[in-house]
């Protein structure tokens, strides 16, 4: 027995994101992966030296624009190597964003 498809409404309704290359298919090059995580320590920097600022609820200026920036990075990211500097990023921004 085959398998039926079913016209569902909710089906190819949604438009899908394009799944990112990764690894080798990236196209990055060794110097564009070291350009990005010299990009990701200097954000961590940033973060380190920006806490108060983004820890203060009434200053969402300095929260939001480091959060932008790591999004920015997180979408060139295709290798764990980076994915690994882009989650501890995340993680210093996530017990920021907790303490407002």
């Amino acid at each position: 027995m085959g398998r039926q498809s079913s016209n569902a409404p909710h089906e190819g309704s949604r438009k899908r994101r394009a799944k990112p290359k990764l690894m080798g298919q990236s196209g990055q090059t060794e110097a564009d992966r070291r350009a990005l995580r010299h990009e990701q320590r200097s954000l961590a920097k940033k973060i380190y030296t920006h806490t108060e600022a983004m820890e203060n609820p009434e200053d969402a200026t300095t929260f939001s624009e480091i959060r932008s920036e790591n999004n920015t990075l997180y979408d060139k990211v295709s290798y764990t190597r980076e994915a690994v500097l882009d989650g501890e990023n995340f993680d210093m921004i996530s017990a920021r964003a907790a303490r407002q």
